[in-house]
């Protein structure tokens, strides 16, 4: 799935193209609508492709090259970023989809990726391994040995045997991977922990008669642990008579320092608000050149400018939060769906030091007239305002009122 942002200033037409694309490409795209340049800056970080339309200004050489950027036109251009907005919403989706996709894989081209071994990833039963393919005469047996007769703080479980080095990291994803989802908004926290575990696994081979020169210090390569954030970087046991000096091994931590601030970059975002189309326009069936979709257009374009005349003096919407009693922490709700417990890889708010909470513990869900919050089958229960919710109750949230997960009781607000 690929984090998307548009920043569309025609909102019937925006709402319209985020319709069709929740209800029949959900799987594809996760969508932020953007309402200025300001907000879009700290959200940048986070989006695999952000899409523009004629009315904002904006130059793509300002943004990050592995990002994405295309154009929602009511021009004729031929340029691979610009998208017509006039064609049916399916081409639309599939220019969209292949930007996404380009940009992508040209991204993963850059990367520095070639391992001096062969590497694949294997699930066996319920366990999933790294695999790497290291014949047995480059083989430090002494290191093989001491890797699976003792559980070494920052190297995850390893085993050998016929030329395949086994390394458990079922439940995890690669560092790589958490950088760019956790990027904010404790990025840099997150980034520095990480370095402070390297140090300390760095630090505790000696013990065990190993050396730094074999971590394996590549984003791609070391995994974590993405319920108790703990990282694991895999030794691998060769054998070698080059060793690294002081320089080398900082070169190789500057280069995993500089793929890593490609995801930690970003600063804690500004509350930003989903918004979800309250309308739906019949989908046309025409292609863009025809006589009934010229006429079409016509009434689109009239019913797009009365929508837009009769929204004008509505009520700005008011942007939802939680703060956290304990800690003070303040969660902006920014999904129409925000799911809350101690599943980090599951759930859009982790709550990983509270035992009591369950991993999926509550749902908040945005719905026309407001805010609900609705039990998921936790162990120890929800309650509003200190009143328990029924397994799959909606309860409505008002402005000021107590949201408990188990022990853990927050505050929820609208701010204007």
């Amino acid at each position: 799935m690929y984090r998307i942002a548009i920043l569309e200033k025609d909102k019937a037409y925006r709402e319209r193209l985020i319709l069709f694309l929740q209800e029949h490409h959900g799987e594809s795209f996760e969508i932020t609508v953007v309402e200025n340049l300001d907000a879009l800056d700290m959200e940048i970080m986070q989006c695999s492709a952000l899409f523009f339309g004629d009315d904002v200004p904006v130059d793509a050489a300002l943004f990050p090259e592995e990002v994405a950027v295309g154009y929602l036109t009511e021009n004729d251009e031929s340029s691979e970023q610009h998208i017509n907005k006039y064609q049916s919403m399916e081409k639309i989706y599939k220019r969209m989809l292949r930007l996404c996709e380009e940009k992508n894989a040209s991204v993963e081209e850059t990367r520095p990726q070639e391992l001096p071994y062969q590497a694949e990833t294997v699930t066996e039963g319920e366990e999933t391994y790294r695999v790497y393919q290291i014949p047995e005469d480059q083989l430090d047996r002494l290191a093989v040995k001491m890797l699976a007769g003792n559980r070494i703080q920052g190297l995850p479980q390893t085993a050998y045997h016929d030329g395949r080095l086994k390394v458990r990291i079922t439940g995890m994803e690669s560092l790589y991977q958490y950088f760019g989802k956790n990027a904010a908004p404790r990025g840099k926290e997150k980034l520095l922990a990480f370095f402070s575990d390297l140090i300390t696994t760095a630090l505790s081979l000696e013990e065990y008669m190993l050396s730094m020169d074999r971590l394996l210090l590549d984003a791609g390569e070391i995994y974590v642990n993405a319920q108790t954030a703990q990282v694991f970087i895999p030794y691998i046991p060769v054998q070698s008579d080059e060793v690294k000096n002081a320089v080398q091994c900082l070169e190789e931590i500057k280069a995993l320092c500089s793929v890593l601030l490609e995801a930690a970059e970003a600063s804690h975002c500004e509350e930003t608000v989903l918004q979800s189309a309250e309308f739906q326009v019949p989908e046309p069936q025409e292609d863009y050149g025809s006589t009934e979709e010229f006429d079409r257009l016509q009434t689109c374009a009239k019913e797009s400018l009365e929508l837009k005349e009769g929204t004008k003096n509505l009520k700005k919407e008011k942007i939802p939060y939680l703060v956290r009693k304990r800690t003070g922490e303040r969660i902006a709700i920014n999904r129409t769906l925000f799911k809350l417990g101690k599943d980090a890889s599951y759930v859009d708010y982790c709550i990983k030091d509270n035992p009591a909470v369950s991993r999926n513990h509550a749902d908040i869900l945005r719905k026309k007239d407001g805010y609900y919050l609705v039990d998921k089958g936790s162990l120890n229960h929800t309650f509003v305002n200190g009143k328990k919710l029924a397994l799959d109750e909606y309860r409505k949230l008002e402005d000021g009122c107590l949201v408990q997960l188990a022990n853990e009781v927050f505050e929820f607000g609208l701010k204007g």
